[in-house]
């Protein structure tokens, strides 16, 4: 059920609201011919890889993820199911599924709903094999599950050293000296496997274990800017606050209820509940005192410490239920009546399904995201195979411009048809009118705006300005204009 409704809640927003959103999602469609990129760690890219190597269908990638995350929402039940009710398990299961941050997320190639997924995944299969030692396929697949997670984000990484030594200190309370050597190595190769793949894949590829901590612009340790900046610190702490209010909705209140009950059932929940709880407190200590300023902006990397709030928020609204269903008083008794509970039911359901959809019709409005998308709707509906288009957009620090990665993130073209004037070499441009002649350029979309043109840029704007360019304006809207220009006879 869990999957179902996350599954077809996503589908429907996709169908509804079908602008592609964020910008580093955009990166990977536009990236989706390599898998890798930099410091980015690889299943997320390879998902976008082989989804589009094999289909040929941005539409499909898309549906791949939400594939993807829907089965979070069922490996986050799962993990619930480990040490609460099968009533809050199932209420956990909702409201990962109707999240509206999670699900956002899910409608592009993010990273960081399927790391939940799998995180959750690993730890419930680890926690099997510790109460049931007959059945080792539970580890097996909880180390699959957690290397995979190893390979999405960098967050894995932190609190493998403590699982490790979990397992370790198990052996010696169990009094199976014997069998260290064993558990040593078998804890080493189950949790070490995703780190050590991705080393020697940088080994391979960039001649050290560890160059994906260096893959920025100069050079530098990424994301490492230790500080003790009180106004940042504050300024940080107060941002996070915001956005799990935000996105968890006023539900989020009944967190209060579920630590409270976490914190009376310490002594069966820790056991369980313990590498998320540190692998919290690791994660805001980075984002707080330790990661760029870069980072303080980006309101996905709420997503973990929601989605451990969100645990908490489920056995909060289990335990009022169970106190409602257990209350002799009347006014309480009306509320257990079938038909006023089956509205307050249909009414909680309703309004979570209503602000998990907020953020994605937002997005879907707004003009960074929708007017790159009816750009790229128009070329597709209106670029031959046969012919080219150039976009002319902005280009910041020499990256490669956003709109053309929007829009060619949206296209089945190839980067030899969709061309970017800021990626095109003046020399080669030469004369904008014999070029875009040889090269049968059909349209040619500039963005327009404020920013400083160089290179290429200047030439096909002085070449559209000239009076004798012989150009219809096919297209516009607020962002850009499409030209259209006549095909060589």
């Amino acid at each position: 059920m869990i999957f179902a409704l996350a599954f077809l809640f996503r589908i429907a927003l996709l169908i509804l609201f079908p602008v592609p959103c964020g910008n580093d999602a955009a990166g990977r469609l536009y990236f989706r011919d390599t898998l890798w990129i930099g410091h980015w760690l690889p299943l997320t890219q390879a998902l976008v890889y082989v989804g589009f190597a094999a289909t040929q269908s941005v539409v499909f990638v898309r549906l791949f993820f939400i594939i993807v995350t829907s089965l979070s929402a069922v490996a986050f039940t799962f993990y619930l199911q480990l040490f609460a009710s099968r009533r809050a398990a199932m209420i956990g299961g909702l409201l990962f599924a109707a999240n509206s941050l999670l699900v956002f997320l899910s409608l592009m190639p993010y990273q960081e709903v399927v790391f939940i997924g799998l995180l959750f995944g690993s730890l419930a299969f680890y926690h099997k094999t510790n109460a049931d030692k007959a059945h080792s396929w539970n580890y097996v697949t909880g180390s699959f599950l957690y290397g995979l997670a190893c390979l999405t984000r960098y967050e894995a990484w932190l609190i493998l050293p403590a699982l490790f030594i979990a397992n370790i200190w198990r052996s010696i309370a169990s009094h199976r000296l014997r069998s260290i050597f064993f558990v040593t190595l078998k804890s080493a190769t189950g949790l070490l496997w995703g780190p050590a793949s991705w080393m020697i894949i940088n080994w391979l590829k960039w001649g050290s274990p560890i160059a994906f901590l260096f893959q920025r612009a100069d050079h530098e340790f990424y994301a490492w800017a230790p500080h003790g900046e009180f106004a940042r610190i504050v300024g940080y702490i107060g941002m996070m606050i915001y956005w799990v209010a935000r996105f968890g909705s006023p539900l989020i209140l009944l967190a209060a209820p579920g630590i409270w009950k976490f914190w009376k059932n310490r002594k069966t929940m820790l056991p369980i509940l313990w590498p998320v709880v540190l692998l919290l407190a690791l994660v805001l200590i980075f984002l707080i005192f330790i990661a760029g300023k870069e980072f303080a902006t980006a309101n996905r990397f709420a997503s973990l410490p929601l989605a451990i709030m969100l645990i908490f928020v489920a056995i909060g609204a289990d335990e009022i239920i169970d106190r409602i269903e257990k209350s002799k008083a009347a006014w309480l008794e009306k509320i257990k009546k079938p038909a006023i509970k089956t509205s307050v039911i249909g009414f909680a359901f309703f309004f979570l399904i209503i602000y998990g959809a907020v953020p994605v019709v937002f997005g879907n409005r707004h003009p960074d995201f929708r007017e790159p998308y009816e750009v790229a709707t128009f070329l597709k509906e209106h670029l031959s195979p046969n012919e080219r288009a150039v976009i002319v957009g902005e280009s910041i620090d020499g990256a490669v411009p956003m709109p053309y990665q929007r829009i060619f993130g949206q296209l089945t073209f190839d980067k030899n048809h969709l061309l970017c004037s800021a990626l095109l070499d003046p020399q080669i441009v030469g004369d904008v009118d014999n070029f875009v002649r040889k090269r049968n350029v059909r349209y040619v979309a500039v963005f327009g705006g404020g920013w400083a043109r160089n290179g290429s840029d200047t030439l096909f704007e002085k070449f559209l300005a000239m009076a004798s360019t012989k150009k219809r304006t096919a297209f516009a809207n607020k962002a850009a204009i499409v030209y259209e220009l006549p095909l060589a006879e």
